[in-house]
């Protein structure tokens, strides 16, 4: 797959294309490190991190679509074949309607 057109924030297992400009947010890890990216791939990557943390970029309102997005996402969401029966594998939001 051509990822030369994709933001930092997409994982090269992840085929989905980018969704808006490549900066819209940044994501960063319990770490320190930080990843520019799209809204979408940012989403995907803030619910696949634990400890992450998502700031704005260039555009308005992106931090907390991403933040919302991310609350409902599963982590490695593009991984669909595997099951999703542990916490750490459902999104934040499939783990509260359990509890």
């Amino acid at each position: 797959m051509d990822t030369t057109d994709r933001c930092t924030a997409s994982h090269p297992e992840d085929p989905t294309p980018c969704v808006g400009p490549h900066d819209a947010v940044t994501v960063h890890d319990a770490h320190g490190n930080a990843a520019p990216g799209c809204e979408w791939h940012g989403a995907r990557l803030l619910a696949s991190l634990v400890g992450a943390r998502v700031e704005p970029g260039t555009v308005a309102g992106a931090a907390i679509r991403v933040f919302a997005e991310a609350d409902i996402t599963r982590p490695f969401a593009w991984l669909t074949d595997a099951p999703r029966t542990q916490p750490s594998q459902r999104s934040n939001a499939e783990n509260r309607n359990n509890a």
